[in-house]
């Protein structure tokens, strides 16, 4: 018997150089751009600037990532999304072409983690979901056309995300 595993999905995860300072910089930043309400969570999503500010302050993590594919790195958008009690976020993908990446931004121990689907059936017929553990200051990074969702957050801390996705040049 031979088995064989040709296709394969990168998770690349990583915990962010100088967390807490880079932080308290990017708060100062988003104070310009204030969330609003969307159904399960809130938001700043379609905020131009954003995501040049993102690309300053995460210098290092994008040159790790530009490394790592060996190409440049085009960020081209930028959000946050916050999760209060009960608040979740439906399944969704970010489009067919490029990356997205998750960068927890505040982060309780019982936070729920993003969980990303299988994108094709299991031998079993179920649905196969993955879950990186990930903590405050961590980075995920996926193709973008991976379903991802998250659970109501069950506590009383806010969750609180950033999101952001690019392209390889």
């Amino acid at each position: 018997m031979k088995i064989d595993t040709p296709f394969k999905l990168e998770f690349i995860s990583f915990k962010t150089e100088d967390f807490k300072d880079k932080k308290k910089s990017l708060l100062k930043h988003l104070k310009s751009y204030p969330e609003k309400k969307y159904p399960g969570f809130t938001s700043n999503r379609g905020n131009k600037g954003l995501a040049d500010i993102v690309g300053q302050i995460f210098e290092k993590e994008f040159l790790s990532l530009s490394n790592y594919y060996q190409s440049n790195i085009n960020l081209y958008d930028a959000w946050t999304a916050t999760y209060k009690k009960d608040e979740y976020h439906i399944p969704h993908n970010h489009g067919s072409m490029g990356f997205c990446g998750i960068l927890y931004l505040d982060m309780h121990k019982k936070s729920p983690v993003t969980c990303y689907m299988q994108p094709w059936n299991s031998d079993k017929d179920r649905s196969v979901i993955y879950q990186p553990p990930a903590a405050e200051g961590d980075i995920v990074v996926v193709p973008q056309f991976i379903t991802h969702f998250t659970h109501p957050n069950k506590t009383n801390f806010k969750k609180r995300i950033l999101s952001f996705d690019f392209k390889l040049q």
